[in-house]
């Protein structure tokens, strides 16, 4: 019985997030959901009561993935550079795994933006902390100091903006699957390389200025 339940179980949440993928919150019916699933929407409903609380369980369980990856790798004990690298190595090759999950989260924090919070919170992350590891290792490591903030958030546009920008990237420069896959793989050495030397650039010109 209890195998029988966590397999419903796991074809709904599979159904939901195929759905919540390609609909968003608004967009997604549970009757869809059932369907996808191979059940009824009375059962459907016994697992979870109303699309709220199933939604939330699959969100929780898709960004919680990324999230514990990305304070792991900033809340350790390496240089500020092996950060960098490690974090673009792993979340690349995240990415690579689960193809669905960044548009999905984009989507996701759309509709409900006032989630992320929480979620990061139950990770154990403390995002106010993170900036501040990264501003001390700024300091420390390469004599900089500049907001933590903004190489934070350059860096997650360097790695996330060429995965959700997928289709317009192949769209516009025909590029075939397996060209995209070498392109990713280009992309774990270009980026820490184009980082170190933005920053390096930007101590440069704040001591020519």
């Amino acid at each position: 019985m209890e195998n029988i339940t966590h397999n419903t179980e796991n074809r709904i949440l599979e159904a939901a997030r195929d759905v919540f993928h390609r609909k968003g919150f608004n967009g997604a019916r549970m009757q869809e959901i059932a369907n996808l699933a191979n059940i009824n929407k009375s059962l459907l409903h016994y697992y979870f009561r109303n699309k709220e609380l199933l939604f939330e369980k699959v969100f929780n369980d898709t960004f919680s993935q990324l999230a514990s990856k990305m304070g792991g790798i900033f809340m350790s004990e390496m240089t500020l550079i092996s950060k960098i690298e490690t974090f673009v190595e792993l979340y690349l090759i995240f990415i690579s795994e689960h193809s669905y999950v960044m548009q999905f989260i984009i989507n996701a924090l759309q509709d409900r933006p006032e989630r992320l919070r929480d979620i990061i919170t139950n990770q154990n992350i403390n995002p106010e902390l993170l900036l501040e590891k990264i501003h001390k290792q700024l300091k420390n490591e390469m004599g900089i100091d500049m907001d933590p903030l903004q190489l934070y958030v350059n860096l997650l546009a360097l790695v996330i903006f060429p995965v959700v920008a997928k289709p317009l990237l192949q769209s516009i420069f025909s590029l075939s699957d397996e060209r995209m896959a070498v392109f990713y793989e280009e992309r774990k050495k270009i980026v820490p390389v184009f980082i170190e030397n933005a920053l390096k650039g930007y101590e440069k010109d704040k001591k020519l200025g």
